[in-house]
């Protein structure tokens, strides 16, 4: 469940990323005055929705392949005990 929504928060964020590449991209080839307002603002607030989308992603990810770890590692002193004479 967790790894499905990492992958749509990192594919939302990757779009948005492009988006937002794609308007600054056209503010400097088109450049005119209301373009580059929009470029500044809107592709700004589209950066930094998608960094906070990508490091919630990061996050998430790395919450759900600790308790993997721990489960590991548990196994593991479960069996230096076993083995002990």
């Amino acid at each position: 469940m967790r790894h499905d929504l990492v992958k749509k928060l990192v594919l939302v964020s990757a779009i948005a990323t492009l988006a937002a590449l794609a308007l600054m991209g056209a503010s400097i080839v088109w450049p005119g005055p209301l373009l580059l307002v929009a470029a500044m603002s809107v592709g700004q607030g589209l950066g930094t929705l998608s960094l906070a989308l990508y490091l919630l992603a990061i996050v998430l990810d790395l919450q759900g392949s600790g308790a993997a770890f721990d489960r590991v590692a548990e196994a593991r002193d479960e069996l230096a005990t076993d083995h002990k004479p």
